[in-house]
């Protein structure tokens, strides 16, 4: 029995790693079916808007009708899944949509889209949470290297492969085919969410640890230095990347005049440069001695694709715009996320006000796009969301940069004492 002894903690230990790797591929494997899912969507609920020949205003407000709900369901989806059963929840959220989505291409006007969409929406924050929220419940033991691995599959399948997915699918079986499809991949991630996710998400404490330190409200969170200047840019980006995603298909289709197939792609490059930033090059930016210089340049990229798509209609441009888009959004997300998991604050508290913050930004920025375009035309929208970019540039780096101040470090960004009111 003693020779026994030194085997069974090694045998336990390989259980649990092969137990975390298994989860882990099924996990990332319905990450990226529902990343697919949603990018196809987007695909087909702009083309149909196109197909109903709407305007820049209701095309912008049936894209943004899901955000929107998004927004305005992650609160109680969060109460709801507390007192539910994720696994349930789940797979009766995605045949909900699967049902929905064979009624969608058969609405006869675009308000009814625009209402489908919203209750769409409600159902996907439900879906979102639950995924996010199990996720970070094992995410101690998967350690933190993995941290972007989520968001990052995520966005792959949703900025890159469910666009082009969409696009084909449109191109060779029809746009009513896509829907149908779309409506038969919900009811396969009802079964494989089964599989996959747990009956709840009672995280695991270790013994002896208290509540979560740090700063909790909004107002205290609000004094702090690093979480004003995450929130900020944290909005830009996504009310930026709202506009961009809605109107680069009209942009390629409109301005370069590409076939409607082709036009896909503007969309599908910026997301695949965000997804290799998040997945490859979090070490690089992170520990680098030159950070603070590659945040600051992540948001002068930003600038810079905001301008060509503005000046300089060309396929090579678009596409370079795209690239530099994807490229610092990806670097504003690293270094954002980073910044928060350092610095003294509710990490749970944070994470809420950064999704609800992105959404209603995704909304506004839709919305917003949507009727600038309409008053301005459509070029000219990116040239005006400039302004509030290089507004914050000047005041969070350019200042710095000109005074050649070394960045402050991340435990002095708590308020002092001698700083308190």
């Amino acid at each position: 029995m003693s020779k026994s002894l030194p085997f069974q903690p090694d045998a336990a230990v390989s259980a649990r790693e092969g137990e975390l790797r298994a989860f882990l591929l099924r996990f990332i494997g319905l990450t990226l079916l529902s990343g697919v899912t949603i990018g196809m969507n987007k695909v087909l609920a702009t083309l149909l808007g196109l197909h109903l020949h709407v305007s820049n205003f209701q095309l912008a407000a049936i894209s943004s009708a899901e955000t929107l709900a998004m927004a305005l369901g992650t609160i109680p989806a969060g109460y709801i899944l507390s007192r539910g059963n994720p696994k349930h929840l789940y797979a009766g959220v995605s045949l909900s949509l699967a049902l929905a989505f064979c009624v969608l291409p058969w609405l006869p006007g675009w308000q009814w889209v625009a209402l489908l969409m919203f209750l769409v929406g409600l159902c996907i924050s439900l879906r979102i949470v639950a995924m996010s929220t199990v996720f970070l419940v094992r995410l101690p033991e998967l350690g933190q290297g993995k941290a972007g691995w989520y968001k990052g599959t995520l966005i792959l399948g949703m900025q890159f492969l469910g666009p082009l997915c969409g696009n084909y699918l449109i191109a060779q079986l029809g746009l009513k085919a896509g829907f149908l499809i779309s409506a038969l991949m919900f009811a396969i991630l009802a079964l494989l969410g089964w599989q996959v996710l747990p009956d709840n998400t009672a995280p695991r404490k270790p013994a002896g640890q208290g509540a979560l330190p740090g700063a909790a409200s909004l107002r205290e969170l609000l004094r702090l230095p690093i979480v004003r200047v995450t929130y900020l840019f944290e909005i830009l980006a996504s009310f930026t990347a709202s506009s961009v995603g809605v109107f680069s298909i009209l942009l390629a289709i409109r301005v370069l005049h590409w076939p409607a197939h082709h036009s896909v792609w503007l969309m599908a490059v910026q997301g695949l440069s965000c997804v290799l930033v998040l997945l490859f090059l979090g070490r690089f930016v992170l520990a680098s001695r030159y950070r603070e210089q590659l945040y600051g340049g992540a948001h002068l990229a930003i600038m810079g694709a905001l301008l060509i798509l503005g000046l300089w209609p060309s396929s090579i441009a678009y596409l370079a715009a795209s690239v530099l888009l994807g490229l610092g959004l990806g670097v504003n997300n690293l270094v954002n996320t980073d910044n928060i998991a350092r610095a003294p604050v509710d990490k749970a508290r944070v994470s809420a006000h950064l999704t609800l913050f992105g959404m209603v930004g995704g909304t506004a920025g839709a919305l917003a796009a949507g009727r600038l375009a309409d008053l301005t035309g459509l070029r000219n929208v990116f040239l005006i969301w400039l302004a509030p970019w290089l507004a914050a540039w000047l005041v969070f780096h350019g200042s710095r940069w000109l005074r050649r101040a070394p960045p402050a470090a991340i435990p002095s960004l708590a308020p002092t004492a001698e700083s308190a009111p």
